[in-house]
């Protein structure tokens, strides 16, 4: 039997919108916007949601600094632990810089160096205490370096690297790095890359997934992990994974199974990562046959076999959902400061800072991950509260028509409406809003 979807909420929604005048957006507002699509299949209608982004309007004063890393040492070497401070506000800014280490590991002379390159490694041998000026949207690189006391007892320490405003002192960031008496190995586990712009970069345990993946009960799905070495040694580390945050109790819920395997498809359970590389590794997930539909946050734990201190652990999630059909949806946004309709850089699932009056480019894709075709889709979305819609850059779709306000100002609903997606088809839609100046 045919099935049809009938889209009278989205096009009553678009006939009784009006104009509204822009505002303006104070600093610090958050942008939220998340997309929604409607699709029929042989068990029905269903819905679903795609990801929330985020954007940031930036502050008078603001900034960011990286997450900390772990390092292992011997006893009288010296560690150096990588930074970098982001200058999100919106005018130029100086940052002080200062540290503080607890622990009973002892950490001496620690001071900062100037790294220029983002290579990890200090640029010359003159400390500095402060950055230059930096503009709106700068970076500057620099690495904190420490000794391993000698005569030193205990096995860790934590280090604080703490960023201030000169313009607002009351404005700071910090990151946390920890040092170990070790070999020297030491391990970042990241999703879908590395490096410091990675997917769970820094320490973990998360605050939220790094990457939530769809599938159904019993059917497998799987995440790519890398394994940094940031030491001086070879190390091998234990690969595992559980639902409880401290690895405690039974790892996975019954029935369910996580296989990793590396690059050749080979499956390990131990790593070999040199120093100084990393190695891509995959975790294949596959919960039982008859899991409930719903959200299940794994933990995925990297650990020095011979250095249980020397470890880390990512957080992704799982979610089930019923049915026949599984329609994925990934939202990505990114800044098209000039307002022309191409972003700047890349678009990222990831926060993004903006000043009013640019616009921010959102993209949709709506892919079907099912066995079998999916009817009627749609795609909705929301022009988000502190925006406009961006009329000077049409909204487009692969696949359907456009169903958008007729010009800026206009506050209502865009969507890809009346198409169909077979297994693995994919369709785009994709539209521009202007923050309100």
């Amino acid at each position: 039997m045919k099935t049809r979807l009938t889209l009278v909420a989205a096009a009553s929604v678009l006939a009784a919108a009006h104009a509204s005048a822009a505002t303006p957006t104070a600093a610090g507002t958050l942008i939220t916007n998340q997309a929604s699509a409607t699709y029929n299949d042989s068990t029905g209608t269903k819905t679903v949601q795609s990801n929330i982004v985020t954007t940031t309007v930036q502050q008078v004063a603001s900034l960011t600094i990286n997450n900390g890393s772990a390092k292992s040492g011997a006893v009288g070497t010296k560690v150096v632990f990588a930074h970098s401070v982001t200058n999100t506000g919106n005018g130029p800014d100086t940052f002080t810089l200062s540290q503080t280490n607890t622990g009973a590991m002892t950490l001496s002379g620690v001071e900062f160096f100037l790294d220029e390159n983002g290579d990890g490694a200090a640029d010359n041998a003159t400390p500095i205490t402060v950055t230059p000026q930096l503009a709106a949207g700068a970076t500057y690189r620099f690495v904190a370096v420490a000794t391993v006391a000698a005569g030193t007892t205990g096995s860790t320490n934590t280090l604080t690297v703490k960023a201030t405003s000169t313009f607002n002192g009351s404005v700071n960031a910090t990151s946390t790095d920890i040092a170990t008496v070790g070999a020297g190995a030491a391990i970042d586990l990241t999703a879908g890359s590395y490096g410091p712009t990675a997917p769970g970069h820094g320490l973990g345990p998360e605050q939220a997934a790094q990457e939530t993946k769809l599938t159904t009960a019993g059917t497998m799905t799987s995440f790519v992990l890398y394994l940094t070495n940031g030491g001086g040694s070879t190390e091998t580390f234990a690969l595992s994974a559980s639902t409880n945050v401290g690895f405690n109790g039974a790892p996975l819920p019954d029935g369910w199974t996580v296989v990793f395997k590396d690059a050749n498809g080979q499956v390990v359970t131990n790593v070999n990562v040199a120093a100084g590389a990393n190695v891509k590794v995959t975790a294949e997930v596959t919960p039982a046959a008859g899991t409930t539909p719903g959200t299940t946050d794994i933990w995925f734990r990297a650990q020095s076999t011979t250095n249980p201190a020397i470890v880390d652990t990512i957080r992704d999630a799982v979610t089930v959902v019923a049915g026949d059909s599984l329609l994925e949806l990934v939202k990505t946004q990114g800044l098209d400061d000039d307002c022309n309709g191409t972003v700047e850089g890349q678009y990222t699932k990831d926060p993004i800072t903006a000043k009013p009056g640019a616009c921010i480019r959102y993209k949709i894709v709506a892919t079907n991950k099912g066995l079998t075709t999916i009817n009627a889709v749609v795609i909705n979305d929301t022009v988000p509260a502190n925006t406009t819609y961006h009329a000077g850059a049409a909204a487009n779709t692969l696949l359907g028509s456009i169903l958008a306000p007729v010009a800026a100002g206009v506050v209502s609903n865009v969507s890809a409406t009346g198409f169909n997606l077979t297994p693995g088809q994919s369709n785009t839609l994709d539209f521009g809003v202007k923050i309100n100046p």
